[in-house]
């Protein structure tokens, strides 16, 4: 069982241990008796940074070795979550994060690019973010916000942010891009777009994303702020092609020869003695598809090491940008005026198109045909290697899978709430929640009142400043389901339990009930002792699926062939 929070100390870095009770919330009196009304010149600004397919155990926060003081220090300044889940791709989660709308509502019911034909042209699929839906941008422009977007966007052509809501943009409009140049992702996408307040437009010299990304956001903030403001900081960071500066590569040489057996396992221990996951968990076995670190040549062990140097420099470039945000708001006064939420969209991505060869031809003969992905290349213009399945594995850990799969390995992901309004400091929760709780929160921690004229959905998730204040000892109310369904992966959360089918090739469509908090690997099948439970979640499925217009793809389709 979960024996403490932690409490992590600013300043000294210090870890408290904190008395817990058997669901892991720390027992404390409530700060506040009840919410206060906030005045409108009082309005704290926001600050969403969204990292992209970044897992769990990938964060010194939670249990990694990658270096990541910037969040560190956000933590310190809030609650970071140890139980949040998105859905499994990057659309659905965005879409649910700006507008705290169901996925099957918002035009992302699945992939635009992957829609099964019997989901074309059905409502809650088109592919582009609904006019149904109101973005956080919307509320909060409507407030007498300045709202402010960069990054990856990701959402539609035809709905671009500059129409949702944000004043000023700079956004990549597809899924992937170099993270250097304009180079796409494919034969199909061979130039990426980017559009800057709603225009196309080309990337500087010299550009890297992580870095153009949080300089344009900076300069949009600027030094003298008269009004509130809304920041949308949507790193294409880490995801695929593998890029960063060498300066941060260099940080990790060396520190992945052990091989990803060695990481992974050390991770898991980190995590269970920090109490992110149960201290009596189990790690699921290495996928039979991975090869034992000890099985790789010599000459493989440098390449796959480099590899996941360039990843982790990825992410620590990330980081040291979120650490200039913090700076210049803190040079113009605003830090202690802001709530923070920091996330990933989706578990971390397994798919390896440049070596795992026919599975998506268009992209593998394109890559093979236009960069060096030698080991002297990697992480640079030249190269534009994938993650894989076996670094993603590591970074899933203690979990199961990855991307694209509704296990805890795609969905569960970091998330730190942190700054103005928040008074549940250095704490790390074990309380469900979803992203769909992000919006509401957000709009109660500003005071402002959702706008939503006639034929726009409401949000479907619950704020969490309650208990971000301490009024409330649960985050969200203990009989409300979270469900996701992707690609015909069906998942449903309620409390510590989950019930779960997963089609082919990772399942074979039975439903099956875990307990995620002693079980975060999904390795023993509860059915058979909880019968009335599942039979209460399969219910609750049932219900949400008919409510929210799911539309389950045909059997024998497949994500990928």
């Amino acid at each position: 069982m979960f024996v403490s929070l932690l409490c992590l100390g600013a300043g000294n870095g210090a870890v408290e241990s904190v008395e817990a009770t058997s669901d892991g919330e720390s027992g404390a009196a409530p700060i506040e008796p009840q919410a206060r009304p906030i005045e409108p010149q009082a309005r704290p600004n926001v600050v969403i940074i969204l990292a992209d397919d970044l897992g769990i155990a990938d964060l010194a926060l939670y249990g990694g070795e990658i270096e990541t003081p910037s969040i560190e220090r956000l933590a310190a300044m809030g609650t970071t979550f140890s139980r949040f889940h998105t859905a499994p791709m990057c659309s659905p989660s965005r879409a649910m994060l700006l507008t705290g709308v169901a996925q099957h509502r918002t035009g992302y019911g699945t992939m635009e690019e992957f829609l099964a034909d019997n989901q074309r042209g059905r409502p809650g699929y088109e592919g582009f973010l609904s006019p149904s839906v109101v973005t956080i941008g919307e509320h909060l422009q409507r407030a007498g916000y300045d709202t402010f977007m960069t990054g990856k966007w990701h959402l539609g052509l035809s709905q671009l942010p500059s129409a949702r809501g944000f004043d000023r943009t700079f956004v990549l409009v597809d899924g992937a891009a170099s993270h250097y140049d304009m180079s796409g992702y494919s034969a199909a996408r061979p130039v990426a777009r980017f559009m800057r307040d709603g225009e196309a437009t080309e990337l500087p010299a010299g550009f890297y994303s992580s870095d153009g990304y949080t300089d344009a956001l900076i300069e949009m903030i600027g030094d003298e702020r008269s009004r509130p403001f809304l920041a949308y900081l949507s790193f294409t960071a880490p995801h695929w092609p593998l890029h960063a500066p060498a300066e941060n590569v260099a940080r990790y040489a060396g520190v992945y020869e052990a091989g990803w057996d060695v990481i992974r396992a050390q991770r898991f221990e980190r995590m269970r003695a920090k109490g992110v996951v149960d201290v009596d968990a189990d790690m699921p076995p290495r996928p039979e598809t991975v090869r034992p670190w000890s099985m790789l040549s010599a000459d493989e062990q440098r390449y796959e090491a480099r590899l996941m140097a360039v990843y982790a420099g990825m992410v620590d470039r990330m980081d040291w940008n979120i650490g200039r945000l913090l700076d210049h708001l803190d040079a113009i006064g605003e830090l202690e005026r802001t709530v923070f939420v920091f996330l990933s969209d989706n578990g971390p991505d397994a798919v390896d198109f440049a070596r795992d060869a026919p599975r998506f031809a268009p992209a593998t003969d394109w890559v093979a045909g236009n960069f060096d992905n030698s080991l002297e290349r990697l992480g640079d213009p030249s190269s534009y290697p994938f993650y894989g399945l076996p670094w993603a594995t590591v970074s899933a850990a203690p979990h199961r899978l990855h991307k694209t799969v509704v296990t805890e390995g795609g969905t569960r992901v970091p998330l730190v709430i942190a700054g103005k309004g928040v008074t549940r400091r250095g704490y790390l929760s074990h309380e469900l929640a979803g992203v769909l709780d992000v919006l509401p929160t957000l709009l109660e921690l500003t005071g402002v009142e959702p706008w939503l004229p006639e034929g726009r959905h409401s949000p479907d998730g619950f704020s969490l400043a309650g208990y971000l204040q301490g009024r409330s000892t649960a985050a969200r109310p203990s009989h409300a389901p979270i469900v996701f369904e992707l690609f015909g992966h069906r998942a449903v959360h309620q409390g510590p339990w989950k019930l779960m089918s997963l089609r082919a090739p990772h399942g074979t469509g039975e439903w099956r009930l875990f307990d995620v908090v002693r079980d975060p690997g999904e390795l023993a099948d509860r059915s058979q002792d909880e019968p009335e439970l599942r039979r209460g979640l399969l219910e609750a499925w049932d219900q949400w699926a008919e409510t929210h217009g799911i539309v389950l793809p045909p059997d024998e389709w497949r994500f990928l062939p």
